[in-house]
C-alpha cells in the first residue's frame, strides 16, 4: 500500500508541474494578444486598401436586395433572352436554354417574342417566350410557394400555343404540388442550370454588358443550393 501511495505522490507532483508550465504558456500568450491583434488589424487595414478585404452584399443586384425576388431576377433572364438585348451575347442564352430544354429552335428565327407577366383571365405567367413554332412557358420560384392551381392553371391557359414546353424554374430541384391535371408537363429548372448556362454563352463572347457577370455571379452566389 506504501508503495502505491509513494506512486500516486510522483504522479500529481508531475501532473502539477505539467499544470503550472501550461499556466506559463498561456500567460506568455495572452501577454502578447495586444500586438498580434495590432498586427492583424494593420494586416486587415492594408487588404481593405488594396481591394481584397471583401464584406457585405457580393453582387450589385444583393446589394439593392433584389437576389431572391422572383420579379427582378426573372426579368433579368428575360433580359438575357432577348437576342438582340444590349446584353452583348446575341441569341447565345436562348439557344442555351432550347437545347438544355431539348427544344428544336432558334434564337435568331423571325418572330420570337420574350414576354413579362402575360396574364391570361385571373392567371399570369411569369415569362414567356414565343418561337416561330415552339413555345416556352416559365413558372419561377425562389421561396415562394405556388398558388391555387398555378400550375394546372397556366398548362390551361397556354397548352394550345405551338409545341409548349412548360418550365418550373427554382432554387434547386422542387416537385411541384399544383400539377395535377398537367401531371408531367412541367419541366425542371434550377436558378444555378440558368447560371451554367448564361456563363457559358458568357464565356463565348467578347463585351458582354457588366450587368451580364452581375447577374450570372448573383445566380452562383444566392442560388446554388
Amino acid at each position: 500500500m506504501h508503495g502505491w501511495e509513494s506512486r500516486l505522490a510522483t504522479l500529481t507532483a508531475a501532473w502539477r508541474n505539467v499544470a503550472v508550465q501550461k499556466r506559463a504558456q498561456n500567460a506568455d500568450a495572452v501577454t502578447g494578444w495586444g500586438s498580434r491583434l495590432e498586427q492583424m488589424q494593420g494586416t486587415q487595414r492594408d487588404l481593405v486598401q488594396a481591394g481584397r478585404w471583401r464584406g457585405g452584399p457580393r453582387t450589385l443586384l444583393a446589394a439593392l436586395d433584389q437576389q431572391y425576388r422572383e420579379l427582378a431576377m426573372t426579368a433579368g433572364l428575360a433580359w438575357l433572352l432577348r437576342s438582340d438585348g444590349h446584353h452583348g451575347l446575341g441569341p447565345g442564352v436562348l439557344e442555351g436554354l432550347l437545347e438544355h430544354l431539348g427544344i428544336d429552335g432558334s434564337g435568331t428565327e423571325a418572330g420570337v417574342r420574350v414576354v413579362l407577366e402575360e396574364q391570361r383571365d385571373e392567371t399570369r405567367a411569369d415569362l414567356v417566350v414565343y418561337g416561330g413554332d415552339w413555345t416556352v412557358v416559365v413558372e419561377a420560384k425562389t421561396f415562394a410557394v405556388e398558388q391555387d392551381r398555378q400550375l394546372d392553371r397556366l398548362y390551361a391557359h397556354w397548352r394550345n400555343e405551338p409545341a409548349p414546353c412548360f418550365v418550373f424554374l427554382t432554387r434547386g430541384q422542387r416537385l411541384p404540388t399544383t400539377a395535377v391535371d398537367s401531371r408531367g408537363q412541367w419541366r425542371a429548372l434550377t436558378w444555378e442550370q440558368v447560371a451554367d448556362i448564361a456563363r457559358t454563352a458568357a464565356t463565348s463572347m467578347t463585351g458582354a454588358a457588366p450587368g451580364v457577370h452581375d447577374y450570372i455571379t448573383t445566380l452562383e452566389a444566392y442560388h446554388r443550393v
